[in-house]
C-alpha cells in the first residue's frame, strides 16, 4: 500500500503528521493575542483595529506573522506572505507560502480571521 502512495504522489504518514503539526503550530502562534496568550515576548498578534485603516493593519500583521514563524515555527521556510482582498474593508486574510525544511515541496496556507483570532488552513 506504501508503495501505491508513493506512486500515486501521496505523502507518508510521518509527512501528514508533521504538516498537522507544524498547522497546529502556526494556529496556536498567529491565533494568540500578544502579550495576552502566553508567556514569551511577540509571541502572537496585536490587535491592530485602532488603526482603522486596512493598509496600516495588513502591512503590520504581515510584519508581525514574518517575525512569529521566524521566531516560533523552525521547520519551515518563509516565502512570501501576501495579504487577500475581501468584499469588506474589515475583513483582512492572507496566503502564506513557505517550504517545509529538508523538504521538495511548497505548502500555501490562509490565514483567515476567525472571532477576533486568526487560524490558518490548508
Amino acid at each position: 500500500m506504501a508503495l501505491l502512495r508513493k506512486l500515486a504522489g501521496c505523502k507518508s504518514n510521518a509527512e501528514d503528521l508533521e504538516i498537522k503539526s507544524i498547522i497546529d503550530n502556526l494556529n496556536n502562534v498567529l491565533g494568540t493575542k500578544r502579550d495576552y496568550g502566553f508567556f514569551l515576548q511577540n509571541f502572537g498578534l496585536s490587535d491592530y483595529r485602532y488603526l482603522g485603516n486596512s493598509d496600516y493593519i495588513e502591512k503590520a500583521l504581515v510584519t508581525e506573522i514574518t517575525e512569529n514563524i521566524k521566531l516560533f515555527e523552525p521547520r519551515i521556510v518563509l516565502n512570501k506572505i501576501v495579504p487577500i482582498k475581501g468584499d469588506s474593508l474589515f475583513h483582512l486574510a492572507f496566503s502564506i507560502d513557505f517550504v517545509v525544511r529538508n523538504k521538495a515541496h511548497t505548502i500555501k496556507l490562509f490565514l483567515n480571521p476567525v472571532l477576533d483570532r486568526y487560524q490558518v488552513e490548508l
